[in-house]
């Protein structure tokens, strides 16, 4: 029983590391746009396509307010907590990527987009949508059951062989 115990770790360890959380995009170039993100994953959201020479104030809507995700001033970019360390934004392209995707980072997003000026040229808005990745139940309960017919198999294999060995068929 106990390299059953083993063969069944073995095989969860294994496909869990071929079936990582997964990379999302997303086009929030149109108003009002949806992306879905899964839980522990990444998602690339392209909110313009170049923001070079623009100033932007990305905010998550709350109903209580709102709170500062990132700004981007003279070419700076300044993450705020709790995105520091797992977000970054890409002025070349205007993409904003959020990693180890939380499920509190669902929600309603506005970003104020100004020219150097200051004066404001848009608002764009998405909805983010956080989904429970489902592979870090499935595949172990597949692999498990994966194990459980193998055990099976060899058991009704050796079985048989026991069986004609002993009436000598």
């Amino acid at each position: 029983m106990e390299p059953v115990l083993i063969l069944f770790v073995m095989l969860a360890g294994v496909s869990h590391g071929f079936f990582p959380a997964g990379e999302t995009k997303c086009n929030a170039t149109q108003n009002t746009s949806r992306c879905s993100a899964t839980l522990g994953g990444s998602v690339d959201i392209q909110l313009m396509t170049n923001a070079s020479g623009h100033q932007l104030k990305c905010k998550k809507n709350l109903p209580t307010g709102s709170i500062n995700v990132f700004s981007l001033k003279k070419e700076r970019v300044t993450i705020q907590e709790p995105y520091r360390n797992r977000t970054e934004f890409f002025i070349n392209n205007g993409t904003l990527k959020i990693t180890k995707v939380e499920r509190n980072d669902s929600g309603q997003y506005t970003v104020d987009a100004f020219d150097p000026k200051g004066i404001q040229l848009r608002t764009i808005d998405f909805k983010l949508d956080v989904q429970e990745n489902i592979s870090h139940i499935l595949i172990p309960v597949c692999s498990a059951v994966g194990a459980l017919l193998i055990v099976v198999v060899c058991g009704c294999v050796c079985w048989k062989l026991r069986r004609r060995k002993k009436t000598g068929k």
